[in-house]
């Protein structure tokens, strides 16, 4: 909420690109990632660049750029940097398979709770409104709009 009032966001669907700039990230949409490449951090010459795969959905670029926004507010210090790109690497847990790390689960949630802010939620739920109608309204993906309406349930049906 601290970053959309900042910015002065009041409704959706997130003017990410406001808040970016805001905080003096750049985004490029980039067509050269492999699939499994959502978004990165890259530093270079003095600039700091989202850069997001473009050949993902718009909902998953909105929330890729989102989730790597979280990295650079919040991030910066523990970020791997490889030739000065943030690099996420999943870590392994006792038996060898990938754990997601904490840091990646809260780029996650920020993102979540920036393209569906509650009070936001609240405003513009109404009875009988699908997930898609969320989706919709936040220009974001079902499963985003599915999480904020099931992490929020007390908040909107009480």
């Amino acid at each position: 909420m601290k970053v959309l009032k900042e910015c002065g966001i009041t409704d959706p669907p997130i003017d990410l690109l406001t808040i970016t700039a805001k905080h003096g990230l750049e985004y490029q949409e980039v067509d050269y990632f492999e699939d499994d490449v959502d978004a990165m951090i890259i530093k270079l010459d003095g600039r700091v660049i989202a850069a997001v795969n473009s050949n993902s959905s718009l909902n998953r670029r909105r929330f890729s750029l989102a989730h790597e926004l979280c990295h650079h507010l919040y991030h910066q210090d523990r970020s791997a940097l490889i030739d000065n790109v943030s690099v996420d690497f999943p870590e392994e847990d006792a038996y060898g398979e990938s754990a997601k790390d904490p840091f990646e689960t809260e780029a996650d949630v920020f993102a979540g709770e920036l393209l569906v802010p509650l009070p936001m939620l609240k405003k513009h739920f109404r009875p009988g409104y699908t997930t898609a109608d969320i989706a919709r309204i936040f220009s974001v993906s079902e499963s985003v709009a599915s999480i904020a309406v099931t992490s929020h349930f007390d908040a909107l049906f009480k």
